[in-house]
């Protein structure tokens, strides 16, 4: 998904100039005729941080309710997390537009409905180990 939200808007802006844009050194202006067009073409999607909150918390629990169960579901779920964060700090950094000022309250939430994960590990892990 990374490598399309690079391409696809680069080859976008690419089109969006005449043929002679895919040759290297020659400038060529835009075929958009209105400020908004170009700075919507431009500039980046916005930045959701509802669907990155929501990943997280689907990977966390499902590790910790199958994991006992699965071993391999851990260092998979941390390769999973990491690479989310690279991702998303790539992204942030070059395809998105500058992020929403938010305060704490979704951060404070998420964690608010995480602290019930490793209590689902101990439950569910003691079950998948007595059985």
């Amino acid at each position: 998904m990374l490598g399309v939200g690079i391409l696809i808007p680069k080859l976008k802006q690419r089109m969006d100039r005449s043929e002679k844009a895919f040759c290297r050194g020659k400038k060529v202006a835009t075929k958009k005729t209105s400020m908004a067009q170009y700075k919507n073409l431009y500039s980046g999607p916005d930045y959701v941080i509802h669907f990155k909150y929501s990943a997280v918390l689907t990977v966390v629990y499902m590790t910790c309710m199958y994991g006992m169960g699965m071993p391999l579901l851990f260092p998979l779920a941390a390769f999973n997390l990491f690479n989310q964060w690279v991702c998303e700090r790539i992204s942030v950094a070059y395809i998105v537009r500058l992020p929403p000022s938010l305060d704490d309250k979704l951060t404070v939430n998420c964690i608010a409905m995480m602290k019930y994960a490793p209590i689902l590990l101990l439950y569910n892990g003691y079950w998948m180990l007595s059985n």
